[in-house]
């Protein structure tokens, strides 16, 4: 991990993902508390040792956690939880964990997926991604699970919280 300044803001590297440093303890302990789970480890072990890209990692605000094929950037809000529509709740780390899964697929078959309309998943993709790595993780980590896209947003104090 080495510390990188770009366009006055400064980034810590952890491989090929370059993480905004004001960012990184949040990531750095939702990381962990994610690597509980096989599945997410391997996510983050991808997107890590890409040697093909290099991903970003920056801040936001406004509980619109997303990943950008455009520029290979994954926004993530470390205090955004999510509400499930059968009412549990999800961590602000699952949902960085869903957005790791979206920036780790081939760029191509992410593309093809989202541009699939999937009833209560919105697309092919993320349906992948609910029902795969983020439902495997949530049962790991004792989370709600999903079954649509939908969902609420509220504030927590830290990434694992919800």
């Amino acid at each position: 991990m080495n510390a990188l300044r770009t366009a006055s803001h400064a980034f810590i590297r952890h491989g090929s993902l370059r993480v905004e440093a004001s960012l990184n303890r949040d990531f750095e302990l939702a990381k962990k508390y994610l690597d509980a789970d096989s599945v997410e480890r391997g996510l983050f072990e991808r997107l890590e040792d890409s040697r093909t890209r290099t991903f970003t990692m920056r801040t936001e605000h406004r509980n619109n956690d997303r990943f950008d094929p455009n520029d290979d950037t994954i926004w993530w809000d470390p205090t955004s939880a999510l509400r499930t529509t059968s009412g549990g709740a999800q961590s602000p780390a699952l949902g960085l964990g869903h957005e790791v899964d979206h920036a780790v697929e081939r760029p191509s078959r992410e593309t093809q997926l989202s541009s699939r309309r999937v009833a209560r998943y919105d697309t092919a993709e993320e349906e992948r991604v609910i029902r795969g790595s983020e439902t495997h993780a949530a049962r790991t980590l004792g989370e709600a699970v999903r079954y649509d896209h939908d969902g609420r947003c509220f504030r927590v104090a830290s990434p694992t919280a919800r």
